[in-house]
């Protein structure tokens, strides 16, 4: 799958349970796992198998091919879900935005997984789909600083929340079935996942994941029976219309805002921590430091006790600022970044260039 600026992370697609299609034997066979989700990983292996209603309720991020049988009371459905990039690369950090291909990638390895020929791409309806942007960031701190911005960020209709358990993680209209949206941190549940032996990846990689912010848009069952009802297929779908859905729902919540590469708390973080000393004395620094922002070396240094002037030099040199930063007129700036929707990085040289 070629890499684009987006990615489709997520596809779920499903297939009516017919005799003159699948065959009475295969029917017959996968009728007998109605209500349990079946999870096999991109190499074929059974990773595990449990009771559940809604496919639906997995996480995007979810390792391998996961397939059910369900029923909406008047047909049963062969139901496969799956990350095409996770299924194809093994990781879903990187992929490509062309519909046709990812759901090929799902039907056959769904065909390799339940050891029959299924039917062609045309004759599956699709159900949901995710649509993923990553923005690197200076670092980490800087991505929990974006996150933080865009919780409280005004979309209009659309109101931004954290997740239930305290994390990270901002939802926009998390239990819509029509559109949603979703922004993390990948650099951690990428280490997570590389810790619970679920993926294959590079220790340094996952280090380059700490400084991107993942964006995350997913276009629901409703919204495709509203597609199909207007007489379009799913599988028409371009790169460019995936591509628009993705700007159109982010663009009013995201596009432009700013987060610091430094912030009070951060700076105080790092001073402690560099100096191994209390935050009461980290944040006495931080406040000579402020000092010198506002008025100037020179004149701060006249107004504080030369033994508190030579200490909160030293703590602040311990933390990375340089002499020249404190002198007047070159003062350590709060760069502010832009997280700009039309730049997200394609692949991991994208990342080590913005570095």
């Amino acid at each position: 799958m070629q890499k684009t600026p987006y990615l489709i992370d997520w596809l779920t697609l499903r297939v009516c349970l017919l005799e003159s299609t699948l065959g009475a034997v295969l029917v017959a066979r996968i009728r007998e796992c109605l209500n349990t989700i079946h999870c096999i990983s991109h190499t074929g292996e059974i990773l595990w198998d449990k009771q559940a209603l809604d496919v639906e309720a997995l996480r995007s991020d979810t390792p391998g091919l996961c397939w059910m049988v369900q029923s909406d009371g008047k047909h049963e459905y062969l139901v496969i879900a799956a990350s095409p990039a996770s299924l194809e690369h093994g990781v879903n950090v990187w992929g490509g935005c062309d519909i046709k291909h990812a759901a090929s990638v799902l039907i056959a390895q769904a065909a390799k997984a339940l050891h029959a020929v299924l039917p062609p791409l045309h004759k599956w309806q699709c159900r949901r789909i995710d649509i993923t942007g990553n923005f690197v960031l200076p670092d980490a701190a800087s991505v929990k600083q974006a996150l933080r911005q865009l919780c409280l960020a005004d979309g209009g209709r659309r109101k931004a929340s954290n997740a239930k358990n305290g994390g990270d993680s901002v939802y926009w209209n998390p239990t819509s079935d029509l559109a949603k949206g979703k922004a993390y941190h990948k650099g951690p549940h990428l280490a997570y996942l590389f810790r619970k032996g679920l993926i294959d990846i590079e220790e340094a990689l996952i280090d380059l994941a700490d400084r991107i912010l993942r964006l995350e848009h997913t276009r629901g069952a409703r919204w495709f029976r509203r597609l199909a009802e207007s007489g379009k297929n799913w599988f028409d779908l371009t790169t460019q219309d995936l591509e628009g859905l993705f700007i159109e729902f982010f663009g009013r919540v995201v596009d432009g805002v700013e987060v610091r590469e430094m912030e009070r708390m951060e700076l105080v973080a790092r001073i402690a921590q560099c100096s191994g000393i209390t935050e009461a004395q980290a944040t006495a620094a931080f406040a000579t430091y402020r000092n010198i922002r506002a008025d100037g070396f020179e004149v701060t240094k006249d107004y504080l006790p030369p033994r508190t002037w030579y200490r909160h030099l030293k703590l602040l040199r311990a933390a990375g600022i340089s002499d020249a930063d404190l002198q007047q007129g070159n003062v350590v700036q709060f760069r502010p970044v832009r997280i700009v929707l039309a730049q997200p990085v394609t692949c991991w040289d994208d990342v080590r260039r913005v570095a």
